[in-house]
């Protein structure tokens, strides 16, 4: 809960500070960290993925519903095994460590693709697609346009058709 009040008071702070930017700008700038230690622009990282359609988690270590949808997500995840799909998780813990740990504890290490950013470094991004809470779910087509800036969490049904639906369109 405190991690949660300081990220909202450091996101209020913050987010009055910057300028508004452009999509690709921010996209651009905002260099996320995989659990080797390389970087990539979140750019980067949907220009990898396209032609498949990427489900984007926004999450943290210290966020407890967080966490209670992550076995969603990996079934999910095992119901889509095979499809054009790529799931991206987001982080956004201060700490490399706990980030982690929270990864191993889930066993959600060996589904999609993990990458963080410090949380205090990503209140422009977040402010840019009026991401307020997390979880937060993210869905961007096979052409790498964005179709919803917030989707429903894995526990609903409703994600999978979506999901289904945008997997059998051509790009």
């Amino acid at each position: 809960m405190r991690g949660l009040i300081c990220f909202c008071l450091t996101f209020l702070l913050m987010a009055t500070s910057h300028a508004q930017k452009g999509l690709k700008t921010i996209m651009a700038e905002n260099i996320f960290t995989d659990r080797s230690g390389n970087q990539k622009s979140l750019q980067t990282i949907l220009d990898d993925n396209k032609g498949k359609v990427i489900l984007i988690d926004f999450w943290a270590s210290w966020c407890g519903p967080c966490k209670k949808e992550m076995p969603f997500s990996k079934k999910l995840q095992k119901d889509l095994d095979g499809e054009d799909i790529v799931f991206l998780y987001l982080s956004i813990d201060s700490k490399d460590d706990k980030w982690k740990k929270s990864i191993k504890q889930l066993a959600i290490g060996d589904e999609g693709l993990h990458y963080r950013k410090n949380k205090e470094d990503v209140v422009e991004l977040l402010k840019f697609f009026y991401i307020y809470s997390i979880p937060h779910y993210m869905i961007i087509s096979k052409d790498g346009k964005i179709v919803n800036r917030d989707a429903v969490p894995p526990r609903d049904p409703k994600l999978k058709r979506q999901l289904q639906k945008l997997i059998k369109r051509k790009s």
